[in-house]
């Protein structure tokens, strides 16, 4: 089987509190994998690591089948606790403002706004989004240039369902 995604005994310790520790996963391709545990169980530890966000105190990981390097991480999006948007821009404003930061594309941006239930946010500014609005602007940001592995890290009370098309 083929993985996207393979950890080995990935641990992580701040100081003197080791908040992962010794994880190992296998996420095969074309999968949806989530994953789910209390507040500090390290979920977004994890996340974080493979993201490139922090380093991990032990073990390794590979990621589309290369071990921790920055390169492959152009083939994957993130969304890591909460959406780091314009708020003075409108939600299409913000996919364009993305797309030229991140040098991708600019043609899919009405379908990726309708995919996330943002097709007629018009001229609304994110300012007036509310919270779940804002957090389908960022799936939507993570979405830009059809990434091969998708990070999500949201927020989501038992009557939330996000629903993203990929």
């Amino acid at each position: 089987m083929e993985y996207i995604l393979q950890t080995d005994n990935l641990s992580k310790v701040y100081g003197t509190k080791t908040v992962l520790d010794h994880v190992s996963i296998h996420v095969p391709k074309k999968s949806i994998y989530g994953l789910v545990g209390k507040n500090g169980a390290g979920k977004t530890t994890l996340m974080r690591i493979i993201c490139g966000l922090t380093q991990q105190s032990e073990g390794s990981y590979t990621l589309l089948g290369k071990t921790n390097e920055d390169a492959v991480r152009n083939n994957m999006g993130m969304l890591i606790e909460k959406p780091g948007i314009y708020e003075h821009m409108t939600a299409l404003e913000n996919l364009r403002y993305f797309s030229l930061l991140f040098g991708i594309p600019s043609r899919d941006h009405p379908k990726i706004l309708e995919m996330v239930g943002l097709q007629n946010a018009g001229k609304k500014k994110a300012s007036q989004f509310s919270l779940g609005m804002k957090q389908r602007l960022g799936i939507a940001i993570s979405l830009l240039g059809n990434p091969e592995f998708l990070i999500l890290d949201v927020e989501c009370s038992p009557s939330q369902t996000v629903y993203a098309g990929v």
